[in-house]
């Protein structure tokens, strides 16, 4: 595992779960999603990439539950972490235009403290990277499929 950089971002990058776009892409959304480990070490960040590995699906980021910043794909990269998605204003494809950001915690738990710091300060250096207009739960893009981010306190974005 390598060093944090400028924004205290640990790289640990997946070679699945992606596509490398033809073109720049325009980034405009973050999507906020929970994620742990059923079998076993819940907040393991090595499983839970086995088992978005065993999905073919990833996301940008992945928080872990000391505020850990995880870097698992490119931002340039187009991640596979929306799924079938639509955004309030009708647009499709969620993945295209989005940066993912997984966070560890279970249905029945609450984020921690320095998670939500965390995300706070990704969001933070995202928004001012790429002028984010939207950030929505995976929930508000995918209803009928999707729940998460479960217990998310949404007061807690400035």
């Amino acid at each position: 595992q390598s060093a944090p950089n400028e924004a205290g971002i640990i790289d640990r990058l997946m070679t699945t779960g992606f596509a490398v776009p033809n073109k720049g892409r325009t980034i405009d959304t973050i999507v906020l999603h929970s994620s742990y480990n059923p079998n076993g070490d819940t907040y393991s960040v090595s499983e839970i990439v086995k088992i978005y590995e065993s999905y073919g699906v990833g996301a940008h980021y992945l928080i872990d539950r000391t505020g850990k910043i995880y870097r698992l794909i490119e931002d340039k990269n187009i991640a596979y972490h929306a799924g079938v998605s639509k955004m309030p204003d009708g647009r499709k494809n969620v993945n295209d235009f989005s940066i993912g950001i997984e966070i560890m915690n279970k249905e029945d738990t609450k984020f921690t403290s320095a998670q939500y710091t965390a995300v706070n300060e990704l969001v933070a250096y995202l928004k001012q990277k790429y002028g984010i207009k939207y950030i929505v739960g995976h929930n508000n893009i995918a209803p009928e499929r999707k729940t998460d981010p479960w217990n998310f306190d949404w007061k807690q974005l400035p």
